[in-house]
């Protein structure tokens, strides 16, 4: 019978070594080094070199991975035979010209990816595009992650708490884009006082119809603003007088006192104040702060000093309502027909072609026009009935949804092109985090943004727009796990200081390195290493950096020879404290963050009951510490993993688990040093960025953290292989940049086409 993989053997005292005839002239360097732990009844790590790959994929794979493992040093183990570097190089590039032979001529395989919702960052960033309206998503349930994104379709749930929040925001951003203002009558919200609540001290009861305060008390009411603007608050209150000053009330506005009053009249009278606002809900509170009491006073009328109120009001907004450049079509959509039945399906189509990131039909016009016609015969104003129709275009599955509709031809399987607004919208969320643009659906509607040079220069073009800075707070801040500086809580009583105010500036830090590296058009490997930094206020003393004078927020400082190894993000407290327990460093957790992050190689979950030392609680120093892992390195089942996990972890021991500078701990002087799988040392911060740097792996993994970011999906191998095959025809070029693996992900077949659907 014919076998798919021929075995060959070669004859020896001790046995027959079976050699995978697939690996060619490397086959006797494989069955020298390899098959007795990966081949036939041996298949550790779930490599078997001598069974059969059931397709060219799978067998690119195998030589792909065999590679790896050898480069990182990892393969042979450090107790078996291990080969010279000179036959290591003839097997890695023999690998590297198979797969530059191999890869390109394997079928086109796009895949399909599952429907994605829109995050809360992109709910927000198209709300902001869609309208120039701001509003948080903080109380939109959290986005879940996959592959440690959160655009991930297999992942992103919905529930009916998502659609009530929805609701609810759409109708807060309708009634902002579409109010009833009107300069020459503004709206009046006027509240009696005697039904205002009694925050502050007893001594407030309802008099008749007035608030009555007989001590220092204060009365408090809610109340909405539409926007930030001017508005005026109105107050009548009399006072009955005693004492030698008037009685005096307070204005407050959520809790902050804009003004104090003094109201020296029994008689009630209009006390005002002018002032600007900001939209939202607010607290409106009136306190009576100077009560005087002297019962024995000769004069019974100036015995006790009190305060009464009437009402209270807030009128405005007074101003001119100032128009975002983004929201200037909907004035222009509603003036473009007389008719108000046209005017109202002109902006209809409008606003969902806007909206819904795509051409729409005749049907969906008239079904979101029917819905401003029906609330305006309800008795609606025009404008309620209108801001109706903009709820309904953002709580729409065509909004809240990435739904990638249009027809593609082909039959069943194939890799066909992606629709035009298709293609706009995969770019516009990946680079902006947010919906495309005028241009790109220009360009989608005309057929022109699949081509080579239109999309080249569409990539750079979204790049230098403010908007990339998405791939900084959402890309970045994931792929480096700084959305976890959040959940750190180190131990108060050993590093106090560390609050919310530094979480931020930590933060910010590493999301301007990142900017920096994509707007000069750096090489990618300066993440990891660089001559300068980005301080505030507070970061600057933290890191004990000079500031230029006068300068206010973030800055770009270079980095002096002292403080060098601040220069890239491991320098950075935010991954040094991410990377932490909450009462000590912990190698471990840096050198896996490390392996997982940096060179794509994340260590498999501990064997159970390996998962944690011995004596925890002894452990008071990097010394203790290293002393400890060297025990549980003497497991068999421990080794392998800890050896280069420990050693990059300790690289990094001189940055305590807040990431500030140290010499020494508890145990003396810090040491550093490691050797890594290959016998390759390393003696602190910079000796490991430059083996960072030096790894091939780094940018692979970059550009597959961009790839997952961007497809949302995991990459299966033939991803894999194309990609990495990608990535290493950029070596020639003299600096790597970050648009450079940019362009490699929206210029592969999974961003521009997708597998033709079966028929159901």
């Amino acid at each position: 019978m014919k076998r798919t993989l021929l075995l060959l053997s070669t004859a020896s005292a001790a046995g027959v070594a079976q050699v995978p005839a697939d690996l060619g002239a490397q086959g006797a360097f494989a069955a020298k080094y390899c098959v007795e732990c990966h081949g036939g009844d041996a298949t550790k790590g779930k490599l078997d070199l001598v069974a059969a790959a059931p397709d060219a994929v799978a067998r690119l794979m195998r030589w792909s991975r065999m590679r790896a493992r050898l480069l990182a040093g990892e393969m042979p183990p450090a107790d078996a035979e291990r080969p010279a570097a000179a036959e290591r190089a003839a097997f890695v590039q023999w690998v590297d010209q198979t797969l530059r032979t191999e890869v390109p001529k394997l079928p086109l395989a796009p895949g399909r990816t599952t429907v994605r919702r829109l995050t809360r960052s992109q709910w927000e960033n198209c709300v902001r595009d869609l309208f120039g309206v701001r509003v948080s998503t903080a109380a939109f349930p959290a986005d879940d992650l996959g592959y440690g994104f959160d655009t991930i379709g297999d992942a992103l749930s919905f529930s009916t708490l998502h659609l009530e929040k929805y609701l609810a925001a759409a109708g807060a951003v309708a009634a902002s884009v579409l109010d009833d203002e009107d300069p020459q009558h503004p709206t009046v919200r006027r509240f009696e006082a005697e039904s205002m609540q009694v925050v502050d001290g007893p001594g407030a009861n309802q008099d008749g119809d007035v608030a009555g305060l007989y001590t220092r008390a204060t009365i408090e009411r809610e109340l909405q603003l539409p926007r930030d603007g001017v508005y005026r608050v109105r107050v009548l209150a009399g006072a009955d007088q005693a004492g030698d000053e008037p009685a005096k009330m307070a204005l407050h506005w959520d809790g902050r006192e804009l003004d104090t009053f003094e109201v020296a009249e029994r008689a009630p009278r209009q006390f005002e104040l002018t002032a600007p606002l900001l939209a939202g809900p607010h607290r409106l509170g009136l306190e009576f702060t100077n009560d005087f009491y002297q019962p024995e006073h000769p004069d019974a009328a100036r015995r006790d000093r009190n305060l009464r109120i009437d009402w209270c009001e807030v009128t405005g907004p007074l101003d001119a309502r100032v128009v975002p450049a983004e929201q200037q079509w909907v004035a222009a959509a509603l003036a473009k027909r007389g008719a108000e039945a046209g005017a109202v399906r002109g902006f209809a189509r409008e606003l969902l072609q806007r909206a819904w990131r795509r051409p729409v039909t005749d049907a969906e016009v008239a079904r979101v026009a029917a819905i401003v016609d029906g609330a305006r015969k309800a008795g609606e104003t025009a404008t309620a009935a209108l801001r109706l129709a903009v709820q309904a275009a953002l709580a729409s599955p065509n909004f809240l949804f990435r739904l990638e509709t249009g027809g593609v031809e082909g039959k069943a399987g194939d890799a066909a092109p992606v629709p035009g607004p298709v293609l706009a919208s995969r770019l516009s969320f990946f680079l902006w985090g947010s919906m495309p643009d005028a241009r790109l659906l220009d360009l989608a509607a005309k057929g022109k943004l699949a081509e080579g040079q239109t999309l080249q220069a569409e990539v750079q073009r979204l790049l230098v727009d403010g908007r990339a800075e998405s791939l900084a707070v959402d890309f970045a801040a994931q792929w480096l796990e700084l959305r976890n500086l959040g959940d750190r809580m180190p131990d108060p009583a050993r590093f106090p200081g560390f609050d919310d105010t530094l979480r931020a500036s930590l933060r910010r830090e590493t999301e301007l390195l990142f900017l920096a590296i994509l707007r000069d058009g750096s090489d990618v490997r300066d993440l990891l290493d660089c001559d300068f930094t980005h301080v505030d206020a507070t970061l600057a003393r933290y890191y004990g950096l000079d500031r230029p004078a006068g300068a206010g927020g973030f800055v770009r400082v270079p980095l002096p020879p002292a403080l060098r190894e601040r220069g890239g993000v491991l320098g950075h407290g935010s991954v040094l404290a991410v990377t932490s327990n909450p009462t000590r460093t912990s190698p471990v957790k840096r050198g896996k963050w490390i392996l997982e992050n940096l060179l794509g190689q994340p260590p498999p979950p501990p064997p159970p009951g390996n998962d944690s030392l011995p004596d925890e609680k002894a452990i008071d120093s990097s010394k203790t510490f290293r002393e400890q892992l060297a025990q549980h390195r003497q497991r068999a089942e421990c080794a392998a993993c800890h050896v280069r996990m420990d050693t990059l972890g300790f690289a990094l021991e001189r940055f305590d688990a807040i990431g500030r500078h140290r010499t020494n701990d508890a145990g003396g002087p810090i040491d550093c040093s490691g050797e890594l799988p290959g016998g390759v040392r390393i003696d602190g911060i910079a000796e490991l960025k430059a083996v960072l740097a030096a790894d091939p792996a780094f940018l692979r993994v970059v550009a597959k953290k961009l790839f997952v970011y961007a497809i949302g999906r995991d990459l299966r191998p033939i991803d894999e292989l194309r990609l990495d095959l990608a990535v290493d025809a950029l070596r020639a070029k003299p600096k790597i940049t970050l648009q450079d693996l940019v362009l490699v992900i929206v210029q592969s077949d999974p961003f521009l086409r997708r597998e033709v659907e079966r028929p159901r």
